[in-house]
C-alpha cells in the first residue's frame, strides 16, 4: 500500500454529504495521479453514497485507496440489506443503480459484516495490492448482527404475487418521489425512507413473483388465476424490521395523498394495490404483536362502483362513443370513459350510464383481476406496454355475468395536449 493515497471520511445521512464524498475521491487520485478514472469513480461513489443515505438512513464510512492507474473505494453502513438488482422496466424512474456499477466499475461487490455491510468498487488495475479490510470478518449469522437480532416467523396467505411485483415498482417510484418532496421540511426523512426501503426489501426478498413470458400467448394462458397467488408464504422479520412496516404504511399513505392532489408525476394507486400494502403492513403488526392467526388477502374493492361524474364524461368523450363499431375508452386511471351502442349490445348493457364512470375492471373476467390490475399498475408507473396495440383474443364479462370471447386490440391515442384515453376495439371471435 505504499503507492497508494488513502483517505476515510464519516458522513452523517444528508444528500449534501454527496458532496463532500465526492471531493475527498477527487483530492486522493488527483494526489495518486489517476485523474483520468476521476469520472467513473466519481459517479459509481455517488450512486453508492446516495443509495445508503436513501435505503439506510444513517452514517455511512467511505474510505479510498487510489494509485496512479486505479482506485478501489469502499462504503460501509449499518444495515444488513444487501445490494439486489431489480428488474424494473428500463422506463422505471428507480432501480437502476446496479446496472450503473456494472457499467462504471471493473469490478463491485458487497459483503456482510458483524455489523452493517460493506459495498466496494474497483476501477483499474488493482491487481490484489489494497487492502480489502473486510476480508476474514465474521460474517452475520442468522440472529446476531450487532448483537442479539431476534427473527419472528409470520405467515402471508393467498398472496398476489403479481400484484406485489407490480406494487414494489409503483411504491419505490413514489417513495423516491415523496423523498425529494419533502426533504427540505422534514429532517427525519431520509430515516423515515431507510426504514420504508428496509422494509420493501424484505417482502421483495421473501414474496415469490411468478415468471411470465414476454410473448403474448403464454402471457395470457399463465397471468391467471390460481397460477398468479401463493397460497402460504412465511416471512422471517427481525424484531426491529417489524416497526418498519408501519413506517412504510404511513409514508405511502402520504405519497398517494400528495399523487391524488397532481404533485407527483406518479399515479396515485390502482385501490387494490393500496389495499393489498395494507393487509400487508398490517398482518407483519398483528402476527408480530402475538395474534399469528393469518388473514387471507381478499380485495374488498367493489369493481362495479362508479367512480367518476357520469354527465361530464358524456360531453368529453362524445366522439369515441358515437362510432359504429364495438368501442370502450377508459382515462389513464382505467375508468371507462366513452362506449359505443354497438359494445354496449354486444355486452348487454341497454344504457350507457351501467358502464360509464366504472373502472373497466369490471369487464374483465375475475380470474384476470390480478393481471389487469398489475399491468395498468405498470403501464402508468413507467410506460410498460406489454397489451396495447397487440391484437388479441380476450373473454369480456357482459351485465349478466356470462362471458363473450372476442378479438380486442387496445390503442393509447391523444385527446388534446393533455389528455389521453385507451381505446379498446372488439369484435365477436
Amino acid at each position: 500500500m505504499s503507492d497508494a493515497v488513502a483517505a476515510s471520511l464519516v458522513l452523517e445521512a444528508d444528500l449534501r454529504n454527496v458532496g463532500r464524498a465526492r471531493a475527498m475521491l477527487c483530492d486522493a487520485m488527483s494526489r495518486s495521479g489517476a485523474e483520468h478514472l476521476v469520472d467513473s469513480a466519481t459517479v459509481a461513489l455517488s450512486e453508492m453514497v446516495t443509495n445508503a443515505f436513501v435505503h439506510v438512513g444513517g452514517a455511512v464510512h467511505v474510505h479510498v485507496w487510489a494509485t496512479a492507474d486505479a482506485v478501489r473505494v469502499e462504503v460501509e453502513d449499518g444495515s444488513t440489506d444487501m445490494p439486489a438488482k431489480r428488474h424494473y422496466a428500463a422506463t422505471a424512474g428507480t432501480g437502476r443503480g446496479l446496472q450503473l456499477m456494472d457499467d462504471l466499475a471493473d469490478r463491485w461487490g458487497a459483503v456482510e459484516r458483524p455489523v452493517g455491510k460493506t459495498v466496494w468498487f474497483e476501477i483499474g488495475d488493482v491487481g490484489g495490492r489494497f487492502d480489502k479490510r473486510w476480508e476474514g470478518a465474521d460474517a452475520a449469522k442468522d440472529g446476531v448482527i450487532g448483537g442479539a437480532r431476534c427473527i419472528s416467523s409470520m405467515t402471508l396467505r393467498h398472496v398476489p404475487m403479481l400484484m406485489h411485483v407490480a406494487w414494489q415498482e409503483h411504491a419505490a417510484t413514489l417513495l423516491r418521489e415523496y423523498l425529494l418532496h419533502v426533504i427540505g421540511e422534514d429532517d427525519s426523512i431520509l430515516e423515515r425512507h431507510a426504514h420504508a426501503s428496509s422494509a420493501m426489501n424484505l417482502l421483495h426478498d421473501q414474496l415469490p413473483a411468478p415468471v411470465l413470458s414476454e410473448e403474448v400467448g403464454a402471457l395470457m394462458a399463465n397471468a391467471v388465476e390460481p397460477k398468479v397467488t401463493a397460497d402460504e408464504v412465511v416471512l422471517r422479520i427481525p424484531a426491529q424490521s417489524v416497526a418498519h412496516f408501519k413506517t412504510l404504511d404511513e409514508l405511502l399513505r402520504s405519497a398517494i395523498a400528495e399523487a391524488r392532489a397532481g404533485l407527483f408525476l406518479s399515479p396515485p394507486t390502482q385501490p387494490e394495490i393500496d389495499e393489498m400494502r395494507q393487509w400487508m403492513c398490517s398482518e407483519v403488526a398483528r402476527q408480530a404483536g402475538g395474534d399469528t392467526t393469518a388473514t387471507p388477502w381478499v380485495a374488498r374493492t367493489d369493481v362495479r362502483a362508479t367512480l367518476s361524474d357520469q354527465a361530464a364524461l358524456t360531453v368529453t368523450y362524445s366522439e369515441f362513443a358515437n362510432v359504429d363499431e364495438s368501442l370502450l375508452a377508459t382515462d389513464e386511471a382505467s375508468i371507462i370513459v366513452a362506449a359505443s351502442r354497438s359494445a354496449l349490445d354486444l355486452l348487454g348493457y341497454e344504457r350507457a350510464d351501467e358502464l360509464l364512470g366504472r373502472r373497466v375492471i369490471v369487464v374483465v373476467p375475475a380470474r384476470f383481476h390480478q393481471a389487469h390490475i398489475a399491468g395498468t399498475t405498470l403501464h402508468a408507473t413507467n410506460g410498460r406496454d406489454n397489451l396495447v396495440g397487440v391484437p388479441i383474443t380476450v373473454p369480456m364479462v357482459r351485465a349478466d355475468g356470462s362471458e363473450v370471447s372476442v378479438h380486442i386490440e387496445v390503442r393509447a391515442e391523444r385527446l388534446n395536449d393533455d389528455q389521453r384515453v385507451f381505446v379498446a376495439r372488439f369484435r365477436p371471435a
